[in-house]
């Protein structure tokens, strides 16, 4: 997996890098320059002139470093250093003059001119406060210059979006592209700032693994060749009962799709056996379009005794897709709250139900919370705390936490990026796979199904979650790939989870490249 830093993470990781490792920093802006002029020529393969947009602090010297390399490569460069001279970091400084001695003139305020490329280096990871003033107006110029065919590239995270949250403090520059120092910042990850953002790029500028010994970061996301690597095994040996028997407790009358969608999911993510309780009346559609599970259908109350022998035979109980709010949706709920123990995935109206049962929370709160995951979107999380979408837009990650020290379980909160955390658990897993394409009906269904799948084979609530949103979001780019934005479903989401597992099928001990 790969680290998103705060600022407060970063800025230590500079510091133990330069006191304890003994790397300078002037190397380190060296290092972060030449990487940058890398990754454009990579990105860019004509580059013709360049206009620097530089500020006072350490990220003004990296811009600084990166037009003197280019311009060393014969592009011609214009060179802007903003704000009050005399606040000048020591490093930025130390750039100036050496552009200064090497006969370069630097401009103090933007003058008319055509770029093919402008390089955001006024902020950094610095920033504290909204942009105003000077600072505003040469932001709103970049983006106008972006809009007349410009090409942005920001360094280390483009300026006016605030490190930790993704917030436009503001305004902010929409860059093209963005390279990264060491670490992905949380910001570029996070909207709005991933809006913001363009094309990622992270960028090894030399800070040793050695100064993240006992602090690592506390957020984390996959990369694709970590989601294969980190798929459950198919032992050759193994048997239907070898990958997991899930419980699914979904669907009600006129509800049946979301059942049919779990379902779906967790054969496609490999579980070897699921059992269905669900209302008599999709008894027949189940048996036609899930011919592989096993059904326990019943009319107004399910029997108590057929909830304990199903509970009983399996490996993990997924519960609320479709599943209604009325009263014999209600006493599975508590049923399996109270009598329940082995993992638990509580979904959609299982959630509804918690959210304004206070007896129901009271034991939800109660179980053991590494061992139930809870899939809120941003409704059903509200609910849950019995608040409202204004505070939750406010403060998604304070409602976030919220949660966790309310119910204490796995929390996987459902949004256009979706974070996995745990009350007991330092890290965060932000995902960064999918698309908008994905925002239909019955998508949150599929990721109920991936997760309860995974964890059927052995994976913990925490990781198969954070696998699970990833996945998720890949069998959704593919899917849109297939049938575009404004044609994907959900169920086209289902067909494509066997493509993006598919690099680690087939016997143990076959490499990603057979």
């Amino acid at each position: 997996m790969q680290y998103a830093v705060t600022a407060a993470e970063m800025k230590l990781y500079d510091q133990k890098t330069i006191s304890e490792v003994g790397i300078p920093s002037l190397v380190l802006m060296e290092r972060a320059a030449l990487e940058t002029v890398r990754v454009l020529f990579t990105e860019k393969k004509t580059i013709k002139s360049v206009l620097i947009v530089a500020g006072t602090g350490n990220n003004g010297g990296d811009g600084l470093a990166v037009g003197r390399i280019l311009a060393s490569r014969g592009v011609k460069v214009t060179f802007l250093l903003a704000g009050r001279w005399e606040k000048l970091s020591k490093e930025t400084e130390q750039q100036k003059d050496i552009l200064l001695n090497s006969g370069f003139s630097i401009l103090r305020k933007m003058e008319n001119g055509e770029y093919n490329i402008v390089i955001d280096a006024l902020f950094g990871i610095g920033l504290s406060r909204d942009v105003e003033g000077e600072y505003a107006e040469l932001i709103h110029a970049i983006n106008a210059m972006r809009q007349r065919g410009s090409y942005i590239c920001s360094l280390d995270i483009p300026s006016g979006i605030c490190t930790d949250t993704g917030k436009v403090m503001g305004c902010a520059v929409r860059a093209d592209l963005t390279t990264a120092f060491a670490f992905a910042k949380r910001g570029e990850i996070l909207y709005p700032g991933r809006e913001y953002t363009g094309k990622l790029v992270v960028c090894d500028i030399g800070i040793p693994t050695s100064v993240l010994e006992n602090q690592y970061p506390g957020a984390a996301y996959f990369e694709r060749k970590d989601a294969i690597r980190k798929l459950p095994e198919r032992r050759p040996d193994g048997n239907k009962g070898t990958f997991g028997k899930v419980l699914l407790i979904a669907g009600s009358r006129d509800m049946c799709g979301a059942c049919i969608l779990a379902g779906n999911s967790i054969f496609k993510t490999g579980a070897g056996m699921m059992k269905i309780i669900t209302p008599e009346c999709n008894r027949e559609i189940l048996q036609s379009t899930l011919p592989e599970a096993m059904l326990y259908s019943y009319s107004d109350m399910p029997e108590p005794e057929q909830l304990r022998e199903a509970l009983y035979w399996a490996d993990i109980v997924a519960i609320g897709p479709g599943l209604g709010t009325g009263e014999a949706a209600c006493f599975m709920v508590r049923y399996c709250l109270e009598n329940c123990v082995i993992p638990m995935v509580l979904d959609a109206d299982a959630l509804n139900l918690i959210g304004r049962d206070q007896e129901l929370a009271k034991l939800l709160a109660h179980k053991n919370g590494e061992n139930i995951v809870l899939t809120p979107h941003p409704g059903e999380l509200v609910r849950l705390l019995e608040t409202d979408m204004v505070s939750y837009r406010k403060d998604r990650m304070g409602m976030i936490q919220e949660v966790l020290q309310k119910y204490g379980c796995i929390l996987v909160a459902k949004d256009a990026v979706t974070i996995v955390a745990g009350k007991n658990r330092k890290e965060l897993l932000i995902n960064t796979s999918g698309n908008d394409g994905m925002a239909v009906a019955g998508s949150g269904d599929v990721l109920t199904g991936i997760i309860s799948g995974l964890i059927a084979q052995k994976m913990s609530c925490f990781e198969a979650a954070g696998l699970g949103i990833f996945l998720h979001g890949l069998a959704g780019e593919e899917a849109c790939v297939s049938n575009g934005k404004y044609g994907t479903t959900a169920m086209d989401i289902v067909k494509q989870l066997p493509k993006v597992m598919g690099a680690k099928a087939g016997t143990k001990g076959r490499t990603e490249e057979e």
